[in-house]
């Protein structure tokens, strides 16, 4: 359930940024270890972003990786052969392991994260032109059916 006050927080923060501007698409980063729930998010979104400036935009998602360091060698733990692991699986079995060095003094330093990386929006000018376009186009069809 805490997908929909991040999910909130996101379009909150997309329709700041957007100026305005119509949203067509969000770019979001989401690491294994944050727990977030992409479906969930695109659950919340399309309910969330209805009547806004962000109605219909799509989502795009990208997973990154755990990423564990050794805070005695500065060595990030190779941690490819779980990757199609859960994420607690992958904790329990890099934690067990150590790091090459032999030490066992390591820490969490990424997948952990929720990001907006980027939005598109709509150029104002192009939409009045598309806008522009679909009147003509009615009052061709106007025209051709007065004839």
């Amino acid at each position: 359930m805490h997908e929909m006050s991040i999910t909130q927080a996101m379009l909150d923060l997309a329709l700041g940024h957007a100026q305005g501007q119509r949203i067509t698409d969000i770019h979001l980063q989401v690491g294994m270890m944050s727990f977030v729930v992409p479906e969930c998010v695109e659950f919340y979104f399309e309910y969330l972003s209805q009547g806004t400036l962000a109605e219909g935009a799509k989502l795009h998602f990208e997973t990154l990786p755990i990423e564990i360091t050794c805070l005695d060698c500065g060595r990030q733990a190779d941690l490819s052969d779980w990757a199609d692991d859960p994420p607690r699986a992958i904790m329990v079995e890099a934690l067990a392991r150590g790091c090459r060095c032999g030490s066992k003094n390591l820490r969490l330093t990424g997948g952990t994260g929720f990001d907006m990386i980027s939005l598109e929006v709509e150029v104002q000018e192009a939409r009045g032109r598309m806008q522009e376009a679909r009147g003509k186009k009615q009052e061709k069809k106007r025209r051709t059916s007065d004839d």
